[in-house]
């Protein structure tokens, strides 16, 4: 999550305007789901990658690296869509096989909605792994403070934005604190070693909580957290690009 963060301050396109690449993705995304066929999916996906490594010039290996990460969880999802188990042989199917009593099958049809469900996430994710690799959240924030949302959610997701990298570094120094005492030896000390991590965590987590509500009430902070505003640069490439995304998406749709 850090790296992902890292190149969310440090691309081409840090300085634009939330708002064209939010747009941008949402597009990719919604068409995703209403195109609904494995080639739009794909595309889409395709699309996401071209926006990440041209317009955006992040590495390719660390956005390949986050796009393969989420496609595990996809394939994970998918194979129980793919294959069905049932007590007896499948009058139809492309493939069948024996585990004990029960028979592993998948037919063209189950296939092909896997394939759907699976080309239709892939689009889903790269479109939000471009977002989220280009544009910090504190944009993001900003974006939809823009859109009006509760002032509340909005401190909520400033604090729980903030409080993740610190409860991260705790345990990294947690961590580091068990290896220099042989936490980590068998799978038994490991076992208790992150047991007791979790448990630490939490309580440094409520007492920070408690913390900085203590702060805030002493410092009379009853109004919403307030952040300087920042001002944004609004590329044309924009348009040009959600146009292209639109026509070819249903050209393809249309085709296949």
């Amino acid at each position: 999550m850090m790296h992902v963060d890292t190149y969310a301050y440090a691309n081409r396109i840090r300085a634009v305007d939330p708002a064209h690449k939010a747009i941008l993705a949402v597009l990719l995304m919604v068409l995703s789901l209403v195109l609904d066929r494995p080639a739009t999916g794909l595309l889409a996906a395709l699309w996401a990658a071209g926006l990440a490594l041209g317009w955006a010039g992040l590495p390719g290996r660390a956005f390949a690296r986050v796009v393969l990460a989420e496609t595990t969880f996809i394939v994970l999802g998918v194979v129980g869509v793919a294959i069905s188990v049932a007590g007896a042989p499948p009058a139809v199917a492309v493939w069948y096989g024996r585990v004990g009593p029960w028979y592993l099958s998948f037919s063209s049809g189950s296939l092909y909605l896997a394939a759907r469900l699976a080309a239709r996430a892939l689009g889903g994710a790269a479109a939000l792994s471009f977002l989220a690799m280009s544009t910090p959240m504190t944009d993001l924030i900003n974006l939809l403070r823009r859109l009006h949302l509760p002032e509340l959610l909005l401190d909520l997701m400033t604090v729980s934005y903030r409080y993740i990298f610190v409860l991260l570094e705790s345990m990294q120094r947690m961590v580091v604190a068990q290896e220099s005492r042989s936490g980590y030896s068998s799978l038994r000390c490991s076992m208790r070693s992150a047991a007791q991590v979790g448990t630490l965590l939490f309580l440094e987590s409520w007492q920070r909580s408690r913390r900085l509500d203590t702060a805030l009430e002493s410092r009379g902070g009853a109004d919403h957290l307030r952040v300087l505003p920042r001002e944004y640069l609004s590329d044309r490439r924009s348009y040009v690009f959600g146009a292209a995304i639109l026509a070819s998406m249903i050209l393809v749709r249309l085709l296949l």
